[in-house]
């Protein structure tokens, strides 16, 4: 695969994850910029960072539970999402090794009254080829039915009937319903259930005893609690989504240590052969393979995958070229990882890197916060609502979420969940006239209406 030679023999985790490498300053830079984004409110979770097998950095940030003031540590068993469909893809590819199943199979060998079960192939369920609509798109389903129990039944009433019109194998169009039905054909090849085909076939074999699929039902004391959102350390608590919903297409939930494990594993190319980890991990449409994203980090080759549920998000990619992986995952919906990924990977690889400008609020008066209030208009349809609760400001753009806005100095407010700032500009009379909102290096200016 491209790979260096890796350090034989991986180190024990237990031992390995408490802290940082003192001899490597690496680690203590990742360290100080994962507390910068901490401090902005912009991560809370554990990382873990890897090279040639062993780990380089691994920490927790934040809290596993509010309320009670329990840190995230290295232990804290998260909800990974997406990161699931590496799972289910790598259990389809060995079946296909054990000659149980070929990818070039239709549809309709397995389930003969799917819709256009004929021109369907597994392989356009793996890549999101298969132009099946999306179940999770369904808003009232997303708002009623994600977090009881569903039967096979149920969900596939929710998309089976629900054409796109889009022609197999033309269009990438990412699917968790692709995922779904290739966790009811692993069942029905396998005559076991999802969760303990996965445990047999590949939890058991690469010792990931941190790692299972129903998280409502988990006791473990080092579970983390999902957030919407974390402010000024209260918490807004996520319902949790139930297994047999996110199901293969989202169901695991792990920690960063097993994690290192299933990528050193993918490193490694254990339980297939090699010319099946070249199959899932080559571009087939829209950077996509077989169950894992295909991009380029620093002008090498990386391969992982993101992740979001209910209250969780969860980002793991490896660059074989260098053979370092890292691994964030958050149990606050609203952290962006993708850009702590992106300083990281610099970092490892001494390279230049950008934080979030540091930014300390202050207080101002209720009275001064009133000037603010109002609705600024952007672009036609397009607004922001700026509201006054009780001593705090809040802006929502038209169909966005409630972020609150924190003053750095009079008329010039930060957000700590999004990188954005606003600042405002007054009249002759003093009156609040207008605002620019400034995110990602541009200044969108708003009048107040």
């Amino acid at each position: 695969m491209g790979m260096k030679k890796i350090i034989s023999g991986l180190v024990l985790i237990s031992s390995c994850l408490s802290g940082v490498y003192a001899q490597d300053n690496r680690a203590k830079t990742i360290d100080s910029v994962l507390a910068v984004y901490n401090k902005q409110g912009m991560f809370n979770g554990a990382v873990l960072v890897t090279q040639y097998g062993r780990p380089l950095f691994a920490k927790g940030y934040g809290y596993r539970d509010v309320a009670k003031k329990i840190a995230n540590d290295t232990n804290t068993v998260f909800q990974i999402g997406s990161i699931t469909k590496t799972y289910t893809a790598t259990m389809v590819l060995m079946l296909q090794e054990q000659g149980k199943l070929n990818v070039k199979d239709k549809l309709a060998k397995y389930m003969p009254d799917y819709p256009d079960g004929e021109k369907i192939t597994i392989e356009n369920l793996l890549t999101h080829t298969s132009g099946i609509y999306n179940y999770t798109e369904d808003t009232t389903f997303a708002n009623k039915g994600l977090f009881t129990t569903k039967s096979r039944k149920e969900m596939l009433a929710v998309f089976k009937d629900k054409l796109t019109g889009i022609e197999p194998g033309t269009t990438f169009n990412y699917s968790n319903s692709n995922y779904i039905l290739l966790g009811y054909i692993i069942e029905d090849i396998t005559g076991k259930p999802y969760y303990t085909a996965l445990r047999e076939m590949m939890l058991q074999p690469l010792g990931m005893h941190n790692t299972g699929s129903n998280f409502a039902g988990l006791k473990n004391k080092y579970k983390a609690t999902g957030y919407f959102s974390i402010d000024d350390n209260n918490g807004i608590k996520a319902p949790l989504v139930d297994s047999s919903v996110s199901y293969a297409a989202g169901c695991i939930y792990t920690t960063v240590g097993d994690l290192m494990k299933w990528a050193d594993a993918v490193q490694r190319a254990k339980l297939l052969r090699k010319e099946s980890w070249i199959a899932a991990t080559t571009e087939y449409k829209q950077h996509y393979g077989y169950g894992w994203m295909i991009g380029e980090s620093l002008s090498k080759k990386s391969i992982g995958h993101n992740g979001g549920v209910h209250g969780f998000v969860s980002n793991m990619f490896m660059t074989p070229d260098d053979a370092h992986t890292v691994i964030l995952l958050s149990n606050v919906m609203d952290n962006d990882l993708a850009p702590i990924r992106r300083n990281i990977t610099a970092i490892v690889n001494n390279k230049p890197f950008e934080l979030p400008e540091f930014r300390n609020e202050i207080k101002l008066p209720a009275a001064l916060l009133k000037d603010y209030a109002g609705k600024y208009e952007l672009a036609p349809n397009f607004y922001i609502d700026i509201t006054l609760e009780g001593d705090k400001l809040f802006a929502q753009a038209t169909g966005q979420t409630k972020l609150r806005m924190y003053a750095e100095r009079k008329d010039f407010f930060f957000l700590k969940l999004v990188d954005a700032q606003f600042s405002f500009a007054r009249d002759a009379a003093g009156k609040v006239e207008k605002l620019n909102l400034r995110q990602g290096g541009r200044i969108l200016p708003g009048i107040k209406k």
